[in-house]
């Protein structure tokens, strides 16, 4: 699942998209250049520098079984809001550097 931060969105679709995965391998948030959010296995899919500056930024690595995706973390409003917020300070425009930390 993506979510599109060129349309309209509400934190709700964040909310749909950190359900949209289990809680069973190591997972990242990250925008692409197309400003395309998506969840990414880190587990089947590593990444080096030159990945990461193809996109447009990620956030931390949410590491298996620490309830940051999946539907109790959907349900969780502070956390989707909090990863909401940070989307929204950060795109179109970054505020700093690709890595957007999100004190969780």
């Amino acid at each position: 699942m993506t979510v599109d931060l060129k349309s309209d969105w509400t934190d709700a679709d964040i909310a749909k998209l950190i359900g949209s995965v289990t809680d069973d391998r190591d997972w990242r948030l990250e925008v692409s250049a197309e400003g395309l959010a998506s969840l990414v296995d880190k587990s089947a899919h590593p990444t080096d520098a030159a990945y990461d500056d193809t996109l447009h930024c990620f956030l931390e690595t949410w590491m298996q079984g620490t309830d940051f995706v999946g539907p109790s973390a959907a349900g969780d409003k502070e956390l989707v809001g909090k990863v909401a917020k940070a989307l929204r300070e950060n795109y179109p425009t970054l505020k700093g550097l690709k890595f957007v930390y999100v004190s969780l």
